[in-house]
């Protein structure tokens, strides 16, 4: 199956730090990275393969065999980095891999002895159903939902650091005010009023926020990107906008 162009806005960029980890002899770091490969970007496959059609039950079992197909028959130890990003050899190989399923009439079923990666199916049919009101292709979708993953990775990475400082409480209540996909219903003189804060605090809180938040996302990008640089990155995140629409 060729591979569609999908967003022609992302740059073609090199190899990731994700993907040597992965193509290691080292068993153990390669079911992690792998884990965390899967945790952070399971759901712009999934999504690509319910916009195909697929249903619920099939883009979950086409979506976590992948990920153990790829690391039984170690794909990414054969990847070329002339190939792209991380996120086109991705869809490129997921591709290849329902193919072959269909091929098959599904060798994978469900619960058949397989091992299985822990996916929220339940939490990605809600972030599918919001999608079922646009009408972009399979490949704009996947890239969509990829820039929207690399979002949730930085926040969740932002959150982690908040919490191990002691600033867990505060993070839980600012964090509406970081990402185009959680804004804040209020404004800051309604967060003061509920917090204890001035909403002169309030501002200032949400500005270091935004800042780290920035960081945070400019190192989940590098981490997609083979020996990345500010160039690079910046690139990325100006794709990013576009695939998010803005």
């Amino acid at each position: 199956m060729p591979l569609s162009p999908g967003n022609p806005h992302f740059p073609t960029t090199r190899w990731t730090g994700v993907l040597r980890v992965l193509g290691s002899e080292d068993t153990g770091r390669r079911k992690q990275a792998l884990a965390d490969l899967c945790r952070d970007y399971w759901y712009p496959l999934y999504a690509f393969a319910r916009r195909l059609g697929r249903s619920q039950e099939d883009a979950e079992d086409l979506t976590q065999g992948f990920f153990i197909h790829a690391l039984e028959r170690d794909v990414f130890s054969l990847a070329d980095r002339n190939l792209g990003t991380l996120r086109t050899f991705l869809l490129k190989i997921f591709q290849r891999y329902m193919s072959d399923v269909r091929d098959r009439e599904r060798a994978l079923k469900r619960g058949g002895g397989q091992d299985h990666l822990s996916l929220d199916i339940e939490g990605g049919e809600n972030l599918y159903a919001a999608d079922l009101a646009t009408s972009e292709s399979p490949e704009l979708l996947f890239d969509r939902t990829w820039a929207q993953s690399l979002l949730r990775a930085a926040q969740a990475a932002l959150a982690a650091s908040e919490h191990q400082a002691g600033r867990g409480p505060q993070f839980e209540i600012l964090q509406s005010f970081l990402t185009p996909d959680s804004v804040a219903e209020h404004g800051y003189e309604s967060v003061a009023s509920s917090s204890g804060m001035t909403p002169e605090a309030i501002r200032q809180a949400v500005s270091r926020l935004r800042k780290k938040f920035r960081k945070c996302l400019r190192e989940a990008i590098a981490a997609t990107l083979h020996d990345p640089d500010e160039a690079r990155i910046d690139e990325e995140l100006a794709a990013l906008r576009v695939a998010l629409g803005g």
